[in-house]
C-alpha cells in the first residue's frame, strides 16, 4: 500500500496511468479475502482502476511441490496476464531493502553462484515487460514511518510469522544472529550486493563473447554447446556460460538453479562417457551426445527421442555405468546361486541365453513386445508399463535389457520367460540394477 500512495503521489508529475492488480492466493481463509477488499476499498476511494485475481494455490500443489514457489509461480502469471489486457508495460512491485538481505542470504544457504549474491534487480525484463521495484533501497522501517506519516493502515499478512518457511526462519532468527555478530550487518550485506552488481556487467561481456565461441546452434527452446571449445574455457567462464544459457530458455529465472547443477552440467561435459542426462528444475533437461552439449526446455519428446537410438553393450562380468538412464547396471556371472535378490535384480541360465548378439540396454522403443515369464505368448511393453504404474513422464528412463530382437528383462518390472533357471543350471547370470 506504501508504493501504491507513493506512485499516486508522483503520478500527475510523470503523467503515469496507474493500475491495480491484487492477487488472492486463497491460503488464509478470511483474512485472504479482507485483504482482497481492503485493496479495493483503497481503490476505490483513489478512484484507480483494480482487478483482483483468484489463483488455488492448493489445487497446483496436488501434484507436489513447494507452496511459495507455486504461489509465487501463479502470482507473476496473472500479473502477466492483467498486464496483458490493459496494455501495460511496467510492473512495480514492493519489494524493499529488507526483502533483498533476505533474498541474499537465501540464495547464499541453497548454495547460488557469485551472480546470485547480486539479489533482485530494480529494473529487470520479463517476458515483454519491464519489472521495477522503486522501493529496493529503502529499509521496512522506513517504509513503516512512511505509512504513519500517510495515515495508511497497512495489513499484516499472519503467514509471514510462521517458521514454516525458509524465508521466514532467516528474516525472524538467522538475522538476528547475525546483527548480534555485526550491527550493521543488513548494510554489509545490501553493499556486497550492489558490489556485485557492479562487476556483473563487465562479467556479462566476458561470458557473451565465451557463448558465441561455444554454441554451435540454437533454435526456439534448444540450445548445443561443443564440448570441446566449452572445457577450454576457464572454469569461471563454463559456470557462467551454463547459467547464461539457462536464462535464455527459462527467460531470466535462473536463481533457483544452484551451483551444485551447475557443477553436474560441467561434469557431464568432462566425462569420458560421450552421453548422459541431466534433469533441472523448470523443465530444463541436459544431454550430451558425443561432443555435443544439448540444452533444452520443455522439450520432453526431443530427449526422449534422443534416445531411441542409444544401445549400450553390457560389460559381463562388470558394472556399466548408464548415466542415460540415471543408473548403472552390475553382471555377475558364477556357477554358484548367490543370495542377491531385490526387484531390481533378474537371474538367467547363462548357457541357454543367446549367443548370437551381445546383450544391450536400451531405451523403449514404439512397438517393443515380450515374452513375460510365467505366461504364454507377447505382451506390449507399453502395456507393461501402464500395469507397474511407471508415470508416463519416466517411461523414456526405464531401461530395457535385450539381445537381439528380443526383451530380456525391463528392471523393476518384468522378467522374461527366455532362460530361465533350473535344477539344471550350472553357470548363472545375475543383472543388478543400480538406481543413482
Amino acid at each position: 500500500m506504501a508504493l501504491l500512495s507513493g506512485l499516486r503521489q508522483l503520478s500527475s508529475s510523470y503523467q503515469w496511468r496507474l493500475y491495480v492488480v491484487h492477487v488472492n492466493h486463497q491460503l488464509r481463509g478470511q483474512d485472504s479475502e479482507e485483504d482482497a477488499a481492503y485493496v479495493k476499498a483503497y481503490c476505490e476511494k483513489w478512484q484507480i482502476p483494480c482487478e483482483v485475481r483468484r489463483v488455488d494455490v492448493l489445487a497446483s500443489l496436488k501434484s507436489g511441490g513447494n507452496r511459495q514457489a507455486a504461489a509465487r509461480e501463479l502470482r507473476y502469471q496473472a500479473y502477466y496476464e492483467v498486464a496483458k489486457h490493459w496494455q501495460i508495460e511496467k510492473l512495480a512491485l514492493a519489494h524493499h531493502a529488507d526483502d533483498q538481505v533476505e533474498t541474499i542470504l537465501m540464495r547464499m544457504i541453497r548454495g547460488t553462484g557469485v551472480t546470485g549474491l547480486s539479489g533482485m534487480e530494480p529494473i529487470r525484463k520479463w517476458r515483454g515487460l519491464f519489472i521495477v521495484r522503486p522501493m529496493l533501497k529503502m529499509s521496512r522501517a522506513e517504509i513503516e514511518r512512511y505509512c504513519e506519516q500517510e495515515n495508511l493502515e497497512p495489513r499484516q499478512d499472519q503467514s509471514n510469522f510462521s517458521l514454516i518457511y525458509t524465508r521466514n526462519r532467516i528474516r525472524h532468527q538467522l538475522i538476528p544472529v547475525l546483527k548480534q555478530l555485526n550491527p550493521k550487518v543488513k548494510e554489509a550485506i545490501l553493499h556486497l550486493g550492489e558490489i556485485v552488481a557492479e562487476e556483473e556487467k563487465v562479467w556479462i561481456e566476458l561470458v557473451e563473447d565465451a557463448l558465441k565461441r561455444v554454441v554451435s546452434q540454437r533454435e526456439e527452446g534448444r540450445i548445443c554447446v561443443n564440448v570441446q571449445p566449452f572445457l577450454e574455457l576457464p572454469v569461471a567462464l563454463q559456470r557462467r556460460v551454463v547459467k547464461l544459457i539457462l536464462s535464455y530458455l527459462v527467460n531470466g529465472g535462473t536463481n533457483d538453479v544452484t551451483l551444485d547443477a551447475v557443477e553436474r552440467i560441467r561434469a557431464l561435459a568432462q566425462q569420458q562417457h560421450p552421453s548422459g542426462m541431466i534433469h533441472l528444475l523448470k523443465a530444463v533437461h541436459v544431454y550430451r551426445e558425443y561432443e555435443k552439449l544439448w540444452f533444452t526446455f520443455n522439450d520432453q519428446k526431443k530427449v526422449e527421442d534422443s534416445l531411441l537410438d542409444i544401445s549400450i553393450p553390457l560389460s559381463i562380468p562388470g558394472v556399466t555405468p548408464i548415466p542415460e538412464f540415471e543408473g548403472m547396471m552390475e553382471a555377475i556371472l558364477t556357477s554358484e546361486p548367490l543370495n542377491k535378490w531385490t526387484r531390481n535384480t533378474a537371474v538367467f541360465d547363462a548357457d541357454e541365453l543367446p549367443t548370437d548378439h551381445p546383450i544391450l540396454v536400451r531405451s523403449r522403443k514404439p512397438g517393443d513386445r515380450m515374452s513375460c515369464f510365467g505366461m504364454q505368448g507377447t505382451k506390449k511393453l507399453k502395456k507393461i508399463l501402464m500395469e507397474a504404474k511407471i508415470p508416463r513422464h519416466k517411461r523414456h528412463l526405464q531401461p530395457v535389457v535385450i539381445t537381439g530382437d528380443q526383451i530380456l528383462w525391463v528392471p523393476g518390472v518384468q522378467r522374461s520367460n527366455i532362460a530361465p533357471v533350473s535344477s539344471k543350471t550350472t553357470r548363472f547370470l545375475y543383472l543388478i540394477w543400480h538406481v543413482e
